[in-house]
């Protein structure tokens, strides 16, 4: 083989970690915006149950204030009726407000109640929910920090395999490099094997003499059909 071809199929070795780990780190990221879509659900699940409680508390509020209303309201009817000068149809009047006013808060009181109950639920699953909310937040932090840690250990490993290749290029004609680098741009893997009369690239059959020249050691041999580079295994004893 080529001292060429042993040096291209060792660039070709490079690319192909190059790839991988970038591949790896890739999938690394989308596990963590898989977490990170996770902690964002449960924050939201928190978020709407104190969204819920703050409204209970807001309706709560109201009818308080709506009771206090019609409190005030029945003591000047009744003022009206203790102190006043009115009419029979008057009194008559007033005190079917007052009668009715007192149904109002009745209705509205056993409304409060109910409300403060839903209050104290949604309180107590505001307060549990938040504890499990933050458990799994740390816990999912601490995956993204250790994912973190392991795309840092792959960007290492690339930063030293693009040290290896520049060094590795020094080494090689340009115009190989050139072929190499137009090659892999358009198919990924430059090199190929020739097995059994077939060039492992493209998987078509090759002609008698390339399969010849590729045995021999005499220069650069392409296949005819996908221009990859061809080497035979030294091994190998391809017919």
């Amino acid at each position: 083989m080529l001292p060429e071809v042993t040096q291209l199929l060792e660039l070709q070795s490079i690319d192909g970690q190059l790839n991988e780990l970038s591949a790896r780190i890739d999938r690394l990221q989308g596990q963590q915006r898989s977490i990170e879509a996770r902690i964002a659900s449960e924050e939201q699940t928190v978020a709407g149950l104190r969204g819920e409680l703050a409204q209970l508390q807001h309706d709560s509020r109201i009818r308080n204030l709506e009771v206090d209303e019609l409190d005030a309201n029945i003591r000047q009817y009744q003022e009206r009726l203790d102190t006043g000068i009115i009419s029979f149809k008057e009194m008559e009047d007033l005190r079917a407000k007052i009668l009715s006013e007192r149904g109002r808060i009745s209705a509205m009181e056993d409304e409060a109640l109910v409300l403060m109950d839903r209050i104290e639920e949604t309180a107590a699953k505001v307060e549990s929910g938040t504890a499990a909310c933050t458990e799994k937040v740390t816990q999912h932090r601490t995956q993204i920090d250790e994912i973190d840690a392991q795309i840092d250990g792959l960007r290492s490993e690339i930063d030293r395999l693009h040290g290896d290749r520049a060094a590795l290029c020094e080494t090689i004609p340009a115009y190989l490099i050139k072929q190499y680098d137009t090659l892999r741009a358009r198919s990924g893997e430059p090199i190929a094997v020739v097995r059994n009369g077939t060039c492992s690239g493209c998987k078509l059959k090759l002609a008698g003499s390339t399969v010849e020249r590729a045995r021999g050691s005499l220069g650069i041999v392409t296949c005819e059909h996908c221009s990859r580079i061809l080497y035979i295994e030294e091994f190998a004893h391809d017919d």
